[in-house]
């Protein structure tokens, strides 16, 4: 009930057959990524595609990634996996461009590989596995992270008994919905229908939690807010750090964050503006709970 239908006739100038008012600001080279296309920027270099992938794996002399540290070593996995697709359509493309298009650099290293969806990381394994353990310094294949979410062991020690040191403290972490593509191809109405799942849920939380949604300035995709949130809302959040914006790297625009900006973005946050959730950024969900102080303890508890 709180997607907006597309209706193409009265959006020349908005996603995902054009380009929003906010995005036409930019600078082209950002422009060309938050479209409905793949990002192709000759200017910067970004032009593999995952959706027309070349038959030969492109030169890598020059790339600095972890990604291609597997790919020089094993070149072979380019081509024996290179015409696989998951049941959701993604290919080893999709999954590789950003750190094909991206050489990265010797002193800041960047991983080069993100999951198109679930299924990648199974189908793409031998590719996913090597670079997932170079990143975290060795990680098995049979190795399971370790989840712990029992918040009474942690402990009461202050971080700052003095009070004078810390002004605010703030617990993060990023979820995503099983069962939707990620980034790299997830489309236009799919993304809308991500923002109305993940809102139903977040608006049905009472007490502390309870709170509302607002949509980037500028998005139409949530009836309710038809025209996202107000300038002054987006100043509001800015000034207090929470606002995020339009991908602007190319490391972001070649993994598809940027894909029919701001359509289908934006935050939501309790009464309290002590938790807040981002939704549709990079992760589908990016939950941040964070207050004045060093109670650790009640911020993750939250």
């Amino acid at each position: 009930a709180q997607v907006k239908p597309f209706n193409p006739f009265k959006m020349s100038d908005y996603p995902p057959t054009g380009l929003s008012k906010s995005i036409k600001e930019l600078p082209e080279w950002i422009q060309k990524g938050c479209g409905n296309d793949e990002y192709f920027c000759e200017e910067k270099g970004a032009t593999f595609l995952g959706g027309n992938m070349p038959d030969e794996l492109p030169d890598l002399s020059e790339h600095n990634n972890f990604l291609t540290d597997v790919l020089k070593k094993q070149p072979e996995l380019y081509k024996s996996l290179k015409d696989k697709k998951t049941k959701l359509g993604v290919t080893l493309g999709h999954c590789m461009k950003t750190g094909i298009d991206n050489k990265g650099h010797p002193m800041i290293k960047t991983v080069g590989l993100v999951a198109g969806d679930e299924e990648s990381y199974e189908l793409f394994a031998e590719l996913f596995e090597p670079v997932i353990s170079a990143r975290h310094g060795g990680y098995a294949k049979d190795a399971v992270h370790p989840t712990d979410l029992d918040v009474s062991k942690l402990t009461d020690t202050k971080i700052d008994p003095t009070g004078k040191y810390v002004l605010t403290s703030r617990c993060r972490t990023g979820r995503s919905v099983r069962g939707f593509k990620l980034p790299p191809v997830t489309d236009f109405e799919e993304r809308r229908k991500v923002e109305a799942l993940v809102v139903k849920g977040l608006l049905s939380m009472e007490g502390d939690l309870k709170g509302d949604y607002f949509p980037l300035h500028g998005s139409q995709s949530y009836a309710p807010k038809p025209n996202g949130m107000s300038i002054e809302k987006e100043e509001e959040l800015r000034q207090a750090g929470n606002l995020f914006q339009e991908p602007d790297s190319t490391l972001l625009l070649s993994s598809g964050c940027g894909r029919h900006w701001p359509d289908a973005r934006g935050i939501f946050h309790n009464d309290n503006a002590n938790l807040f959730v981002w939704i549709n950024e990079e992760d589908q969900m990016r939950i941040v709970s964070m207050e004045k102080g060093d109670d650790i303890k009640s911020i993750i508890t939250r």
